[in-house]
């Protein structure tokens, strides 16, 4: 089975990956979506933990930092998780 973990699932394009999962979803397959409240992807402890919880073999990292599209685009952001 399949266990697909996309960081930033509550997001614009998260909620929209999710609509399209919903219709058409197949069986050898699980979709975990999560959000900030769930992990805090900054932090190496956290994010081992969710990885430990979800065991995913796929991962989507849709995650950034709030504040919309524009915002992050015009903020040069590097993100780094040492795992």
């Amino acid at each position: 089975m399949k266990i697909i973990l996309v960081t930033g699932g509550s997001g614009l394009v998260g909620r929209a990956i999710q609509s399209v999962i919903e219709h058409d979803r197949r069986e050898d397959e699980k979709w975990i979506f999560v959000g900030s409240k769930d992990a805090d992807l900054c932090d190496k402890e956290s994010t081992r933990k969710l990885f430990d919880q979800h065991r995913p073999t796929h991962v989507i990292h849709l995650a950034a930092m709030v504040g919309g599209l524009f915002h992050n685009m015009s903020h040069n952001l590097d993100f780094l998780v040492n795992i």
